[in-house]
C-alpha cells in the first residue's frame, strides 16, 4: 500500500532538507525548525506521495507487463475465488415427478449488512421425492462390513422412479467424511439393490464412481485455454467437500421393481480397518450440489471521452463495496445522440479480422490506498480508423459478494429467487468458505516464471510438483487455517518415482508411466485426507502427460502403512 511508500518518501525529503538547510543557513527558516514554511512543507509532502507511487509501481515488477502476459498466458490466474458452499434440496411434499435443477439456479442468504449474497449452484441436480430413511451398518467380522441404506419414495412408485443413478454427499466432519470416500473407492466389493421382496440385484463394485472431476462438474468457470489440472486443484484448496460425492449407476439393470415405494442400497466392505468412521443418517445426504458466490451482473456505464488511458469498473448497486468484479462477459458502446450500437471485443481474442471491432482490455490493480482489487477498462480502435466518439459503454460482468459471506454460517443462504425451484426447500449445509483474492502483489512476476518454466519442466520429481501446487495455494485470505493446512498436504510430498511402462488396452499397445508418490501422513488428517489428496493428484498428471500416453499413479504413506493405487488413465478418461 501507498502509505508506507509514502512515510519512507516523506522522511527521506525531510531529512534532506535538514543537511541542505545545515549547508546552507541563509535557507534555513524556510526548511527546518520551528520556522519551516508551511508551503515548502506541503511540497514536500505532494513530492513524497508521487515518489512514493512511482516506488510502488516499481516493486510491484512493472504490472502494466506482468499483468498483460499473465492474462494471455493463464488468464484464470488474476481473477478472484469467490466464497462457496454445499446447497441441498429437500423436495416438497407436492412433488410427485423427478424435476431437474439446472446449473446456475442461484439461491440468496439472508441480509448482510443490507445485501443478500447471491450462490449459483455448479451443476444440474435430478430432484425426485426420495429421501434416505434409515442408515444402517454392521461388521459380522474377518474384517468385512456391510453398509445398508433404505431409501423411501413419497407420491411416486418404483416403476415411475427412472433415475439411472444416485447421487450422495458424504457429509460430517471432513476428516471422518473423507475416511468413509477411502473406504468407498479402497474397500467397497460389492453394490446390491434390495427390493421390498427382498431379490437382491447386483450391481458391481464399478457402479460406485467419484464425483467432481469431470469438465460438467466444475465449482469455477474457467478459460478454455487454462490448464484444466489448476482448476481441480484450485477448487480442492477452496472447498476439498466438492470431490466428496459418489455416484450408484446402473440402476437401469433393476427390472422387475414392484409397485413398492421402498427400496435399499447394500454396500458390502472387505479388509476394514479396526478404527471406522460413523456411518449414520446425516452423513449420506441426497440432493446436495456445490454453489459459488458467482452471478450476473451490471456495471455502471462509463462515459468514453478518451480522455484517460483506463476507466475504472464498479459494479452497479446501493454500496458498491459489497460487490467484486469476477470478470467481464460484454462490453457494447452507445454513440452520444445515437441508438447505434457496437460492440468491443476481448483484446486477447485475436480476431484474425483486425479491422472488424474495437477492442477493450482489463487491467488488475491492488488499490493504493485500501489494497482491494480494482479493475480498468481501457481501449483501441482499428488502424485507420477515423476520430473515435465520445460513447456509453454498457457492461454486463460476472459479481461474486465479495467479503460479505464470510459473515454467513450455516443454514443462511436459503432465500428463494427467481431461478429457485418452487417445489423444494433448500439450505446451505456448511459456512461458505472464505474468499481469496488474486496474487496481484509482489512477486507476481516470480508466479509467472514459474509457471512459463514448469510448462517446460517435468513435473515428475517432488521438488517441481510442490513448485506447481504451491502456486495455487493463494495466502490472500483471511482463512488461515486452510492455507496452513494446505501447505501441510503439499510440504508431505516426500518422494516422487516415475517409471516408462508399456501396456495392450483394447488391443492397442500405449505407452505410458507409472508414478510412485510417497507422502508423509503427518501433513494429512487420516487416512482419508491423503486418498483424497491423491485422487486429485491423479486426475492432474493425467491431463498434465504427453498425449496418447497414460498415467498408472499409486501413493504410499512414508511409514508403508497405506498403499492406494488408481486405475490408468489417459488424460480425464479412465482406462478400465
Amino acid at each position: 500500500m501507498i502509505g508506507k511508500y509514502y512515510q519512507r518518501e516523506l522522511a527521506h525529503l525531510r531529512r534532506l532538507a535538514l543537511e541542505f538547510a545545515a549547508a546552507h543557513p541563509a535557507l534555513a527558516p524556510m526548511l527546518s525548525g520551528q520556522s519551516t514554511d508551511p508551503d515548502v512543507e506541503r511540497l514536500l509532502e505532494g513530492t513524497a506521495f508521487l515518489s512514493g507511487l512511482l516506488y510502488e509501481k516499481m516493486d510491484d515488477d512493472f504490472p502494466e507487463i506482468v499483468h498483460g502476459l499473465i492474462q494471455l498466458l493463464f488468464p484464470h490466474y488474476l481473477r478472484p475465488v469467490p466464497s462457496a458452499t454445499l446447497i441441498r434440496f429437500t423436495p416438497k411434499r407436492s412433488l410427485s415427478e423427478t424435476l431437474v435443477i439446472k446449473k446456475g439456479a442461484a439461491i440468496n442468504s439472508v441480509p448482510v449488512e443490507g445485501t443478500r449474497c447471491t450462490f449459483t449452484t455448479c451443476y444440474d441436480v435430478a430432484l425426485s421425492p426420495l429421501s434416505v430413511a434409515a442408515v444402517g451398518f454392521s461388521t459380522p467380522g474377518g474384517g468385512r462390513g456391510l453398509l445398508r441404506l433404505d431409501l423411501r419414495l413419497e407420491g411416486m412408485a418404483l416403476e415411475a422412479f427412472t433415475s439411472d443413478f444416485l447421487r450422495f454427499h458424504l457429509g460430517g466432519i471432513y476428516a471422518e467424511a473423507s475416511r468413509r470416500y477411502w473406504l468407498l473407492f479402497s474397500r467397497l466389493r460389492d453394490v446390491r439393490i434390495v427390493a421390498a421382496n427382498g431379490q437382491p440385484v447386483s450391481l458391481g463394485r464399478k457402479a460406485v464412481t467419484p464425483v467432481g472431476f469431470g469438465e460438467e462438474e466444475r465449482l469455477m468457470p474457467y478459460p478454455d485455454r487454462s490448464f484444466p489440472g489448476f482448476r481441480l486443484v484450485q477448487e480442492y484448496f477452496v472447498l476439498p467437500e466438492k470431490f466428496l460425492f459418489f455416484d450408484v449407476n446402473g440402476l437401469h439393470q433393476w427390472r422387475g421393481r414392484g409397485g413398492g415405494a421402498s427400496f435399499a442400497l447394500e454396500f458390502e466392505f472387505a479388509d476394514l480397518p479396526q478404527d471406522l468412521p460413523p456411518m449414520a443418517l446425516a452423513h449420506f445426504q441426497l440432493f446436495v450440489i456445490p454453489a459459488l458466490n458467482l452471478f450476473a451482473h451490471h456495471a455502471d456505464p462509463i462515459v468514453l471521452d478518451h480522455q484517460k488511458a483506463e476507466y475504472p469498473i464498479r459494479a452497479s448497486g446501493e454500496d458498491p463495496r459489497h460487490y467484486q468484479i469476477y470478470g467481464v462477459n460484454k462490453v457494447t458502446g452507445i454513440a452520444r445522440g445515437s441508438v447505434r450500437q457496437r460492440a468491443y471485443s476481448p483484446f486477447e481474442l485475436f480476431n484474425p479480422r483486425v479491422t472488424a471491432n474495437p477492442v477493450y482490455a482489463l487491467h488488475h490493480r491492488l488499490s493504493s490506498l485500501d489494497g482491494h482489487a480494482e479493475l480498468h477498462l481501457s481501449v483501441a480502435y482499428p488502424g485507420g480508423a477515423a476520430e473515435p466518439e465520445v460513447e456509453t459503454l454498457s457492461l454486463e460482468i460476472l459479481s461474486t459478494n465479495g467479503a460479505l459471506p464470510e459473515m454467513l454460517q450455516a443454514g443462511d443462504v436459503r432465500v428463494a429467487t427467481e431461478s429457485s425451484p418452487e417445489l423444494a426447500d433448500f439450505t446451505n449445509t456448511r459456512a461458505p468458505t472464505a474468499p481469496v483474492q488474486p496474487p496481484l502483489g509482489r512477486n507476481l512476476l516470480w508466479r509467472l516464471l514459474s509457471h512459463i518454466f514448469l510448462n517446460y519442466l517435468s513435473v515428475a520429481a517432488a521438488d517441481n510438483l510442490r513448485a506447481v501446487l504451491k502456486l495455487y495455494i493463494f495466502t490472500e485470505t483471511r482463512d488461515r487455517g486452510a492455507v496452513l493446512a494446505n501447505t501441510q498436504r503439499v510440504d508431505a510430498i516426500s518422494g516422487l518415482d516415475v517409471r516408462a511402462s508399456d501396456r495392450f488396452v483394447e488391443g492397442h499397445l500405449l505407452r505410458g508411466q507409472e508414478i510412485l508418490l510417497r507422502l508423509d501422513p503427518q501433513g494429512f488428517t487420516g487416512e482419508g485426507d491423503m486418498h483424497l489428496f491423491g485422487a486429485v493428484l491423479d486426475h492432474f498428471l493425467g491431463n498434465y502427460a504427453a498425449i496418447n500416453a497414460y498415467t498408472r499413479l499409486t501413493v504410499e504413506d512414508t511409514t508403508g502403512k497405506e498403499r492406494f493405487t488408481w486405475p490408468m488413465r489417459l488424460g480425464d478418461r479412465t482406462l478400465l
